[in-house]
């Protein structure tokens, strides 16, 4: 169950990475504190200089650098983030990087003993308690190349762990080889124009492939037999590769007149999720080991073939409008998507898979739309501004069509196919697909026009929880709990 969670977590931050806020860097790793208590429509030079759609706003003369503590909120971890960017005759070059470098990264204690272990002779062996092999820590790092209005980025995130050794006992069993790991690797490569196609109207068009490895793998080799045979044998392999394909218009300008600008955009993404794992079966004596389609996951049913894809189609409507002090935005997304995903159980036939039990293909069409408000007022003009916003999730529209078949020892079982058609507006328990919202609020210091300070406050953890919120609490809620500090220097 943890791993289902881990893996959906991972897959909606990378739909929303490469949708809605595309340019950002990918698996929401980093916005800065304006952005975030904007809702995105307040960027500030913190996010564009590492956007390959807009570091040309940057107006960089020498060097631009920053460095910022943010918290992740309901994940509980706490990340660094470091930026440079410079220019190079004409070419553009920014660096990124978040992440908690070593901390709670795995490790593995042995002690050096005599010992008689089980399946192999007395001797002195590394012992072992146990083995740990935890996703931790979480590293991402990216590369911007500007050049002839143009950018491209290389982002990589990991937070990947292995272990691997052989002649060792842990606990009281020997083990000839064990290998086990666990979290993801995840570049991503995307390009956009920095330079509006249509002069005074817009359009930016980007193009993003993220390209996620995620494993969950273990398997191990005993000193002699463990009671059924000798050999490698796979105790879990739940691998599987997700490349996404992310499009967008970039935002076309259909209104500009009294102060107030009309904008639209359309953002596609294509995601797949492709499993190639393996399993172990007898033979001879020996454990063999063939592969398949699908999980291996021990329990009641321990093989499922799987294969799953989703499309996002989002339109969008922006709007701003600003005079004298105070500016206001607001973006209404209108999240339309199509996941198809098919689940067959398995059973183990000999050396080969069959199915065995319930077969599905589920295909779910949700419409969501999401709306997005900000509000930007200069308390100190050039010096200080307050940055607030308002998020809005209406409860899904949700249409779920289940094709299910049955199959005993690979042939279909007639009589037990059945189509369900189910129709939902979505949960009301204020996550999942039910009704949402929060609110930001941030500031922006500015000490000179090259060094400035944004900081936002803990009460954006209102989202998607019920309780009340505690303005002048303490943790994750109060106008002093502040989850995201940031410091910026350009010259």
């Amino acid at each position: 169950m943890k791993n289902k969670v881990f893996t959906l977590a991972l897959l909606m931050l990378m739909i929303a990475s490469a949708g809605l806020w595309a340019q950002n860097l990918p698996g929401g790793i980093w916005t800065s504190p304006q952005s975030s208590a904007t809702e995105g429509r307040y960027r500030s030079n913190a996010d564009d200089f590492i956007r390959p759609d807009a570091y040309t706003g940057l107006r960089l003369n020498n060097w631009f650098g920053m460095v910022a503590f943010n918290n992740l909120g309901s994940t509980d971890l706490s990340m660094a983030t470091l930026g440079f960017a410079t220019k190079v005759n004409d070419v553009y070059i920014g660096t990124f990087y978040s992440g908690n470098f070593w901390t709670w990264a795995p490790t593995n204690y042995y002690t050096e003993t005599s010992t008689t272990p089980t399946g192999g002779p007395a001797g002195i062996y590394d012992v072992y308690s146990s083995i740990n092999v935890v996703p931790n820590p979480i590293n991402n790092v990216a590369l911007l190349i500007g050049v002839a209005d143009m950018g491209f980025r290389l982002t990589y995130r990991t937070n990947y762990q292995s272990f691997t050794n052989s002649n060792i006992v842990v606990g009281s069993q020997l083990y000839r080889n064990y290998h086990a790991e666990e979290g993801y690797l995840a570049p991503q490569i995307a390009w956009a124009m920095a330079k509006d196609l249509v002069t005074g109207k817009g359009i930016r068009p980007y193009v993003t492939l993220d390209l996620v490895f995620d494993r969950n793998y273990q398997k191990t080799e005993t000193a002699g037999s463990d009671g059924t045979a000798t050999g490698e044998k796979i105790l879990r392999s739940q691998n599987h590769f997700d490349p996404s394909l992310g499009i967008g218009l970039g935002g076309y300008t259909f209104y500009n007149k009294d102060g107030f600008r009309g904008s639209f955009d359309l953002d596609y993404v294509f995601t797949m999720k492709l499993y190639d794992n393996e399993y172990s079966y007898v033979e001879g004596g020996q454990y063999k080991t063939g592969r398949f389609n699908g999980i291996f996951s021990p329990g009641s049913f321990p093989y499922t073939e799987q294969s799953n894809m989703f499309h996002s189609l989002t339109p969008s409507i922006s709007g701003s409008w600003s005079k004298d002090r105070l500016a206001l935005k607001f973006k209404l997304n209108m999240v339309l998507t199509l996941t198809t995903d098919e689940s067959n159980t398995m059973a183990l036939n000999g050396s080969s898979l069959v199915r065995n039990g319930n077969s599905d293909l589920t295909t779910t069409f949700t419409f969501r739309p999401d709306l997005r408000l900000s509000l930007q007022y200069k308390l100190i003009p050039d010096r200080l501004t307050l940055n607030t916003g308002a998020r809005i999730q209406a409860t899904s529209i949700t249409l779920t069509t289940i094709d299910h078949k049955y199959y005993n020892d690979g042939a279909e079982t007639r009589g037990q196919a059945t189509t369900i058609h189910q129709n939902s507006f979505g949960d009301n328990s204020g996550g999942g697909s039910g009704f949402a919202s929060r609110f930001n609020i941030g500031v922006t210091y500015n000490f000179t026009e090259n060094a400035w300070v944004e900081a936002l406050t803990g009460v954006s953890g209102s989202y998607g929880n019920k309780s009340a919120i505690e303005v002048f609490g303490t943790g994750d809620n109060g106008l002093f709990s502040f989850g995201s500090i940031l410091v910026v220097l350009k010259f």
